[in-house]
């Protein structure tokens, strides 16, 4: 697809809608003082922050997808719509009145049941690995529900400090847009475009220092439409453009999911072998990690995006190994980054209590 005028000005009413929602959310917020109050250690704020930047870039993404989107019968993103208004509604809940984890997770299944039914977006295949090819349909169903739930809860974990989220939606939302784009795949694409606008007008806002949050409402929207890319990315199989060529989808959906994923299964990691409750909040995060060691909030995030573009380059250049050998080299590649990452931490660590010693 070439990029029309209808996408620029998709683009730019996405753009426009999120700016004047997200000004007027931070007005209205701080009138009636709503907001995320730093309450615990963990917060980085030191006052009451707005955090419902997600109805902006809701309302954003989808106004300008469905004012310009056409009415075909290929399989459209927006049948995916009806659950991510509920996941959505869920997460500003959250946002204004904390929900129980174990409630949460009950309702993120219940969504990702709903959009395998509607959309029957799902893991079909292993692609050969382990001589797995065709997955039966109860064992894709669940795989697929899994992958879901890891991916909300996986984008809702990453948001703890200015810019990081958007960033990383904004870059996934690009990637994926490209890919839809030379696979013909128009309405993904748009969605991709209008998403990448709405993102735009909300790191306007929440680049360091940042007026305000995405919040759980966002992050969870965040989560829902990048588990539908990736699935969708991976259902599409071999992918021909003049400029690059796609033969293991599920490696390069890895890739541009590759830093919330991760960072959530070391953070589970660390809790479990702590003997805490996988979702007790911490310092753990790979974004705390770095800012422990000195860097600033914009310096963490582009930190954290560059990381994630040598992953997806990576993920891109491995392909020719196989199936199986090309996933297992770029989680390597993310397993490796963040034990360097635990080491700068530690060797930090240790240089700062012998400086104290010192003292």
């Amino acid at each position: 697809m070439i990029i029309s005028l209808n996408v620029l000005i998709a683009f730019l009413f996405s753009l426009c809608i999120a700016e004047f929602t997200i000004s007027e959310v931070i007005q209205f917020s701080k009138k009636i003082k709503l907001g995320d109050a730093p309450e615990s250690e963990r917060k980085i704020h030191k006052k009451i922050m707005p955090n419902l930047a997600g109805i902006g870039i809701f309302l954003g993404t989808m106004v300008s997808y469905f004012a310009f989107s056409d009415y075909s019968n290929v399989l459209r993103p927006d049948k995916i719509f009806s659950i991510m208004f509920l996941l959505f509604f869920v997460g500003l809940k959250d946002d204004i009145d904390p929900i129980a984890a174990w409630k949460r997770i009950v309702l993120e299944f219940l969504c990702a049941f709903f959009i395998i039914y509607i959309t029957n977006i799902r893991i079909t295949s292993m692609y050969g690995i382990f001589g797995v090819t065709d997955l039966p349909y109860w064992a894709s169903f669940l795989l697929t529900s899994i992958f879901i739930v890891g991916c909300i809860n996986a984008y809702n974990m990453i948001d703890g400090i200015d810019g990081l989220l958007g960033s990383l939606s904004f870059l996934g939302a690009i990637c994926c847009g490209i890919i839809f784009n030379a696979s013909s795949e128009w309405l993904w694409t748009l969605l991709c475009v209008t998403l990448t606008g709405s993102l735009i007008s909300f790191l306007i806002y929440n680049w360091q220092p940042a007026k305000i949050f995405m919040g759980n409402g966002g992050s969870m929207l965040m989560g829902t439409l990048f588990a539908c890319f990736s699935l969708r990315i991976m259902q599409m199989g071999h992918i021909e453009s003049p400029y690059f060529t796609i033969t293991m989808p599920h490696t390069i959906a890895l890739g541009i999911i590759a830093i919330p994923v991760f960072d959530m299964l070391s953070v589970f990691l660390i809790r479990i072998l702590r003997g805490n409750s996988p979702f007790k909040a911490d310092r753990n995060h790979t974004h705390h990690h770095l800012l422990e060691l000195g860097l600033q909030h914009w310096q963490a995030t582009l930190t954290l995006v560059a990381t994630n573009i040598v992953i997806i380059l990576f993920a891109y250049f491995v392909q020719q190994t196989g199936a199986l050998r090309s996933l297992i080299y770029t989680m390597l590649l993310c397993v490796f980054l963040q034990l360097f990452l635990f080491f700068l931490v530690r060797r930090h660590r240790s240089h700062a209590k012998k400086n104290n010693f010192y003292v």
